[in-house]
């Protein structure tokens, strides 16, 4: 099958097409800031009526395998492997039915496992020993309460159920009020640009839609058909007092004369 032959006058042409594009949008760059404006403020405030916020507290915990460990009581290689790999386990056991059931009886708390699970996640620090361990919660104490009970109960559990290992707290859970979620500017920002991009979409499909002829420029890219000549506008010649014909004549008719005309 042959290639279709593309002139490369005709090619510069259609490349230059992207610029009466960017004009367009620059010209309508006033109307997308303000849409996105608006919807950045919609955004903004739904997030901050309809969600409501959260807080989180956690602590970090050291895992260390002691069957591991050498007659020296000196850590090994092989020992900080197991421990990395244990961490792993005790991520997942944190999270048992078994640690956070002992833990909500412990401050006599009304929630359920199910309930509480979902508050709860953990996290393996960059292929160490350390394992971080969060409650996010809607109100900041009970985060804090339901997180330095876990901190309380999970050591001692862990030392039971994976037996020769043990578990200590690093940093303990830290009161604090800071929001965890939602981000309500990250909101705005998305909102801001959702807006922005809906309006450029808009006039993107309108100026590719448009196929108005203004010129005869327009001809040439469009049909790929040299222009042989031009018909002047004798309407804006006249208009500008050029054209002799035109002021005498009405495309080709004798203008009517008036009553003044006539007696003259």
């Amino acid at each position: 099958m042959k290639e279709m032959y593309v002139n490369p006058k005709q090619k510069r042409e259609l490349e230059l097409d992207l610029v009466p594009l960017l004009k367009v949008l620059l010209s309508r760059l006033w109307i997308m800031l303000l849409v996105g404006v608006v919807l950045a403020g919609i955004a903004f405030g739904g997030a901050k009526l309809l969600i409501r916020p959260t807080y989180r507290c956690g602590f970090s915990a050291y895992v260390n395998n002691q069957h591991a460990q050498s007659e020296k009581n000196a850590l090994t290689n092989q020992d900080l492997i197991a421990a990395q790999q244990l961490t792993k386990t005790f991520s997942y056991i944190i999270r048992s039915n078994t640690i956070l059931s002992a833990s909500l009886k412990s401050i006599d708390s009304d929630l359920t496992y199910e309930a509480f699970s979902k508050m709860v996640s953990t996290e393996i620090r960059d292929e160490t020993e350390l394992i971080s361990v969060y409650v996010v919660h809607t109100d900041p104490q009970t985060a804090y309460e339901l997180a330095n009970a876990i901190a309380k109960t999970a050591p001692s559990y862990m030392a039971e159920i994976v037996e020769g290992s043990s578990m200590k707290i690093v940093d303990y859970p830290v009161y604090s009020e800071v929001r965890y979620q939602p981000n309500y500017v990250r909101y705005g920002l998305l909102g801001f640009i959702l807006g922005v991009l809906i309006v450029a979409v808009i006039v993107i499909i309108r100026f590719f839609k448009d196929d108005t002829i203004r010129d005869d420029s327009d001809i040439e890219q469009s049909f790929s058909i040299p222009v042989l000549g031009v018909i002047p506008d004798i309407n804006n010649a006249g208009q500008s007092g050029g054209s002799y014909y035109y002021k005498n004549y009405g495309y080709g008719y004798a203008k009517p004369k008036t009553e003044g005309e006539d007696k003259a």
